[in-house]
């Protein structure tokens, strides 16, 4: 079944991506003791993060529905439904949905203490926060969680 808006799951667990998308909270740190957190992100056409950094955490993304294109280290990777990508902590990496359609991909971080830092995004609630406000938020939580905001994504 193809997405063809987003409709979010009117929960605490949802926030707004930076992006334009919606992130859906699927394990909280908690209940792996800390060792990985994940969430669904529900990205569209021509969204994804800026340019970052994240010293103390490995990223792993699966894409479960659409395409999306990451840019890892310099290196542009496109990847559909049930391909993955890898990025290191340390490495300077984003993703965008370069495509027409939402595109839906599971966000695995290890270890899971970034959970906190996703609060930036605020509840979902009817009125998307703005791109400033997201950004401005961004860079507030981001060092005290070792995140670094490098700047726009180059794709």
């Amino acid at each position: 079944m193809m997405m063809t808006e987003i409709a979010p799951p009117q929960t605490m667990s949802t926030r707004f991506g930076p992006g334009g998308g919606l992130y859906r909270i699927i394990t909280p740190a908690a209940e792996t003791a800390g060792r990985h957190f994940a969430f669904e992100a529900i990205e569209p056409p021509g969204g994804g993060p800026p340019l970052h950094i994240h010293q103390t955490e490995d990223e792993y993304f699966l894409v479960l529905e659409g395409e999306l294109t990451f840019y890892i280290e310099g290196r542009v990777v496109k990847a559909s439904a049930g391909e993955s990508a890898f990025v290191p902590r340390g490495q300077a990496h984003c993703f965008k949905n370069c495509s027409t359609q939402l595109a839906r991909v599971l966000v695995v971080f290890t270890p899971g203490d970034i959970e906190g830092f996703f609060d930036y995004g605020l509840p979902v609630n009817n009125a998307r926060p703005s791109d400033d406000y997201l950004l401005q938020r961004i860079g507030a939580l981001g060092p005290r969680f070792n995140l670094e905001v490098l700047g726009p994504s180059p794709l």
